[in-house]
């Protein structure tokens, strides 16, 4: 083989085992594309996650629901206000697991004043997701960006699409909270019939700080009863609300320098806190660390929604 091609077949292997390489979790994905979109639009632009092609509708809102929290804490972008995306799919009759054409999409944006239109998908190849998100102007339906990657089947993309984790990605294992030997029948039917639940976060180390479960209301919980109480609760401890959707309460909580972000989930069955980001609370999830001041927020937390959902 001449010197030439051969250095031009080397590169070829070089740059497609640095693609095989470049393996990603889900979250990371998630994370990578905010930095990207973020820097890449005007801020304060008014953005709507419109839909997330998929196999999986579990995946699709998994996907759009992440993306918001990581866009509402960032604070860089205003998002569309989920309910109201979803009177205008109603209307139009589309899924957020489907496709929609460009002409239906900047229709959408205009009907809810956003200047910006996400969508995406995220499709598996070999062993590994293919996920693409691109922004399109609402006015003049250019594209404003795009970011791809190369996600791997962990154990969240596994719950989420009902298959195994494959072994082959370079993906490191992230830990799930074991299931209770005890409980074999009567939990896993509840979560199928309950559309609209909240997906679990799967914490970086099981049992640790980023997943808490609430334990002082009992169920079964009265959802609109609970949204009540977890409104005064969230004032009484002059917490900030930042996003409150079916299902959970995204509020904030800053003392000095310190700040966090916790997501208050909730169903008929069960309701859990959820760790979304902070700021000087030395947080580490893998190590089961952060500042003894997170769970006595936590503590504080429940003791309010006992006196208000009970009074």
């Amino acid at each position: 083989m001449p010197r030439k091609f051969f250095v031009v077949f080397l590169l070829v292997l070089c740059a497609a085992a640095g693609f095989g390489q470049n393996v990603v979790t889900l979250d990371q994905a998630l994370g990578a594309m905010t930095v990207y979109f973020t820097g890449r639009l005007p801020d304060k632009s008014k953005i709507v996650i419109l839909n997330m092609t998929s196999t999986s509708d579990k995946l699709s809102e998994y996907v759009i629901e992440e993306l918001t929290v990581n866009f509402v804490n960032d604070g860089k972008l205003t998002v569309v206000d989920r309910q109201n995306l979803d009177a205008i799919r109603q209307e139009m009759n589309f899924q957020m697991s489907g496709e929609v054409d460009e002409a239906s999409a900047q229709e959408i944006g205009r009907k809810l004043g956003a200047q910006t239109i996400l969508s995406g998908s995220i499709n598996l190849l070999g062993d590994v997701y293919r996920m693409r998100v691109r922004a399109i102007s609402v006015q003049t339906a250019a594209i404003q960006g795009m970011h791809t990657a190369n996600v791997g089947q962990d154990k969240i993309l596994a719950a989420l699409t009902g298959s195994a984790p494959s072994s082959g990605t370079r993906v490191a294992p992230v830990a799930v909270a074991p299931v209770p030997a005890a409980a074999p029948a009567a939990a896993p039917a509840a979560p199928a019939v309950q559309v609209g639940k909240p997906v679990r976060k799967t914490p970086a180390k099981a049992g640790n700080f980023e997943l808490i479960q609430g334990a002082v209301v009992s169920t079964p919980i009265d959802p609109a009863k609970f949204h009540t109480a977890a409104l005064a609760m969230i004032r009484e401890l002059e917490f900030e609300i930042l996003d409150d959707k079916q299902g959970f309460v995204l509020f904030k909580h800053s003392r000095g320098s310190a700040w966090v972000h916790i997501k208050l989930c909730y169903w008929s069955d069960e309701y859990w806190y959820e760790y979304v980001a902070s700021d000087n609370l030395d947080a580490d999830p893998g190590r089961d660390r952060i500042h003894r001041n997170y769970r006595r927020w936590i503590e504080n937390a429940e003791k309010e929604m006992r006196k208000f959902y009970y009074r």
